[in-house]
């Protein structure tokens, strides 16, 4: 008797711990997944919107670099366009999607945003993987999303939401969340708050970097495209290659990228420059070239204070230097090296003296790479839009997908 009560005892501690691992799910997945009655087409609570023929699944790392875009338009249910990675047979699939977005009653926002959530973090992990995004557009206020969560209203939905966004790491990065906003039909003066509440609860914080509040149609459609254009920069990764003779230990080398006057050069002249790369040439163990207290004036890279050279070819070192961009925030290009020249301080004369016998044709050059992104794109869909509004939208969102096109 003792043994079977100890059975049954051991059988009802199991199935609490059951039960506690599946209410402490984020999303209930019997409430959302592919249930059309309680989530739409494909609006699974648990990443169930991701589909089986995308690599699904956080553990798979060998997906090829570029950038990944999945499309959720929401009202009263979820339409979901799994992440895909962009290539041309993928960005007319998925304007095509979006072309056949319905409007439509309702608006599920919060369960749309932790869907997509569940997303990108059930997604594989493409190669150079750099930054996870998520871009909301919507008009309204949140209609209905409470019904497909554990939680007991809305409000307690939305916060849950913003603590996902502004907490959860997906694949090791931090979810940077870009929100567009503008007040519908259907938002009167006294809901105003709450829908400026909603603006900053799904955005990764409130300020104006991550919350676009406008007040004409026109101007989202700026935002949106501002929004796309900023994404596919970021995806950007300038290379400047630089190839020149070993100098002496410990030289203080300057690139300067501005001086225009014809050589010969008087000793100085490079202190008049206001775009430059410095820093001191010294040998590791390896024998291998280093540039140590590199200073970016009038530009910035993403390689640091310490560079190592990538290629010892004697009688020549070569170095790169990573993300590259110009006083502008522009990213390098070609036409930054045309001037370009190499000064180097020499101790004895107390002065910077210009490398005549080095120029940089066919020593240096500029290359772009491109580092992959997780995106996910979601749409308001509600009637309030109205036909000729919603028709931009799909306009916007289409030329959105063309922007973040894989290179």
């Amino acid at each position: 008797m003792k043994r079977f009560i100890k059975a049954i005892a051991a059988i009802m501690l199991m199935l609490a711990v059951v039960c506690a691992t599946g209410c402490t799910k984020f999303d209930d997945s019997n409430n959302g997944g592919n249930n059309t009655e309680n989530g739409g087409d494909n609006g699974g609570g648990n990443g169930g919107g991701n589909g089986g023929g995308n690599g699904g699944g956080g553990s798979n790392t060998q997906l090829p670099a570029g950038m990944y875009l999945g499309v959720i338009g929401f009202n009263q249910q979820l339409h979901v366009h799994p992440i895909t990675r962009l290539d041309d047979a993928a960005i007319e699939e998925t304007k095509q999607f979006i072309e056949d977005l319905p409007m439509g009653g309702a608006t599920l926002l919060y369960h749309a945003v932790n869907t997509s959530l569940d997303m990108l973090d059930s997604y594989g992990t493409p190669q150079d993987l750099k930054s996870v995004y998520v871009v909301n557009f919507t008009d309204g206020l949140d209609e209905g999303s409470y019904a497909f969560s554990n939680y007991s209203s809305g409000a307690q939905y939305l916060q849950a939401v913003s603590q996902r966004i502004r907490n959860e790491r997906i694949h090791g990065d931090t979810v940077k969340a870009h929100t567009v906003g503008i007040q519908g039909n259907d938002v009167l003066s006294y809901d105003l708050d709450e829908f400026l509440n909603n603006l900053n609860g799904i955005s990764q914080v409130p300020s104006e970097r991550y919350v676009r509040y406008v007040t004409e149609f026109e101007d989202v459609l700026v935002e949106l495209s501002g929004i796309a254009e900023m994404l596919h920069q970021q995806s950007i990764n300038s290379i400047l290659t630089l190839k020149f003779p070993v100098p002496d230990p410990n030289t203080r080398i300057r690139f300067c990228f501005d001086i225009t006057t014809p050589a010969p050069h008087e000793p100085n002249e490079a202190l008049q420059s206001e775009h430059y790369i410095e820093g001191v040439y010294i040998t590791d163990s390896e024998g291998r070239g280093v540039l140590t207290n590199v200073r970016y004036v009038g530009m910035s890279s993403s390689s640091g204070r310490v560079v190592h050279s990538v290629l010892m070819e004697p009688p020549f070192v070569v170095f790169k230097f990573e993300g590259m961009k110009d006083a502008n925030n522009n990213h390098f290009t070609n036409s930054n090296l045309a001037h370009l020249q190499e000064w180097k301080y020499n101790t004895n004369a107390n002065a910077w003296i210009h490398n005549s016998e080095w120029t940089n044709e066919g020593n240096t050059e500029v290359n772009h790479f491109y580092f992959s992104s997780l995106v996910m794109l979601n749409l308001d869909c509600s009637q309030s839009l109205g036909s000729q509004k919603f028709r931009q939208l799909k306009d916007c969102a289409k030329d959105f997908v063309d922007v973040l096109r894989t290179n």
